[in-house]
């Protein structure tokens, strides 16, 4: 991405100890209980020893929002090419704790879904923080708006890339 003659290169990795943080389980601590940012909760999830039965028992599941129900469309997400801006977090601050580098905004099925990109402290790479869905505070205002130049897409498991933009 560019913004006034500057390219920005950022690489979104996903690890299993992301889960926790980007779908809110963080929230849950009275039916999660211990370190719940680890890839064992993303293990578990997946075996289903922690089901959404279990999490929505939660007094703090309404925290969440809609995450669970959008959450399978994360790649259709990231597969868009809506607005892309550097967050501020000091202006953000105002109306959101959130601390990242990188936002992306988009709209699907008339709802507004915002997901955020912060840089690994042990790499170069950044992951997805965390993933909201949002329609009264435009988390994009007085934020820094980039220009996607190009977009690859890795599937790492096959191999196969997918140029899905390519401005450059």
């Amino acid at each position: 991405m560019g913004r006034k003659g500057i390219q920005t290169d950022i690489t979104i990795s996903f690890e299993k100890s992301d889960f926790p943080h980007l779908i809110g389980l963080h929230k849950l601590t009275d039916v999660l209980t211990g370190d719940i940012a680890t890839e064992k909760i993303f293990d578990k999830c997946l075996s289903r020893k922690i089901s959404y039965d279990t999490i929505s028992k939660s007094a703090f599941f309404t925290k969440l929002g809609n995450r669970f129900e959008y959450f399978n469309r994360l790649e259709e997400i990231l597969d868009s090419n809506d607005i892309i801006f550097k967050c501020n977090t000091k202006s953000m601050s105002a109306y959101s704790k959130i601390k990242a580098d990188f936002g992306l905004k988009n709209i699907l099925e008339e709802l507004t879904f915002y997901l955020f990109i912060q840089k690994r402290s042990s790499s170069e790479k950044q992951f997805c923080k965390s993933f909201i869905q949002e329609d009264i505070i435009d988390y994009t205002y007085g934020q820094t708006r980039m220009t996607l130049l190009y977009k690859e897409k890795i599937n790492k498991k096959t191999g196969d890339n997918v140029i899905q933009y390519n401005r450059l």
